[in-house]
């Protein structure tokens, strides 16, 4: 029981000295942030919200596998010969759309992705980027806008670390000024709330949620290029076979 006692003891001890350190109340501020969103997301686990989602993404994924054996049924209507050509079509992008779960009917587009040797990367590229893609209809192939060229997406993707650390900068720079004060002044009386701390860091989580948006809306260029740039099935043994040959 005494044992029991002194351990309590001890940890308080050690918490009342986390307090009285300078940013111990920033620290309990990350600390309680923390506790908090992994209270959440436990909640949502046992709510069965999140398992709901993923059932809902099944049972659309079978849903379209059932809409997509109704049409291959209308291949075999007589009245529907003519057609056969683009039943096939609109049936093999359906599939394809199914199969790589993107929302795109372009059989172009889809026959690409189904290419790359990571298609799954494909896809989040593709999603990220497609903003920034334009599709050449003669000749069916994506490329990136013409006002999008390699020194223009360097520069993009510049500005936005540029803008992530600016303001991310300007997120914590209160408390880095405080900090400066408590340091000059350390032979004075010079206290800071507690409550300026917690106030400091919530500014500094706002700030650092705009500085991730400035950072993936510029990324987006970048995410199409490489997109563009992906490596195809086949690549790898086309080196092989070109190796084989110089050898």
């Amino acid at each position: 029981m005494a044992a029991n006692l002194n351990g309590t003891s001890d940890i308080a001890t050690i918490a009342l000295k986390i307090i009285e350190i300078a940013n111990g109340t920033v620290f309990l501020s990350v600390l309680i942030f923390l506790v908090v969103s992994g209270y959440v997301v436990s909640m949502l686990l046992k709510s069965g919200i999140i398992t709901s989602f993923v059932k809902f993404s099944e049972h659309r994924r079978r849903q379209r596998s059932k809409q997509i054996t109704e049409q291959e049924k209308l291949l075999e209507d007589e009245f529907l010969k003519e057609y056969s050509n683009e039943l096939e079509y609109h049936i093999k992008a359906s599939k394809l759309s199914n199969y790589l779960n993107i929302k795109n009917k372009d059989l172009d587009l889809l026959t690409y992705i189904l290419s790359c040797r990571n298609k799954e990367r494909a896809v989040r590229l593709y999603k990220i980027g497609q903003d920034y893609l334009e599709k050449d209809e003669k000749v069916g192939i994506y490329r990136l806008k013409e006002v999008y060229t390699d020194k223009r997406i360097k520069i993009h993707s510049g500005v936005g670390t540029f803008l992530y650390i600016l303001i991310n900068i300007i997120g914590i720079s209160p408390y880095i000024y405080l900090s400066f004060l408590k340091i000059k002044y350390r032979q004075e009386i010079f206290t800071i709330p507690d409550n300026l701390y917690i106030t400091m860091f919530f500014y500094f989580i706002v700030f650092f949620i705009l500085a991730l948006m400035a950072l993936w809306k510029s990324l987006k260029p970048t995410a199409a290029k490489n997109f563009l740039e992906m490596e195809k099935i086949g690549t790898g043994q086309m080196k092989i076979d070109t190796l084989d040959e110089a050898a």
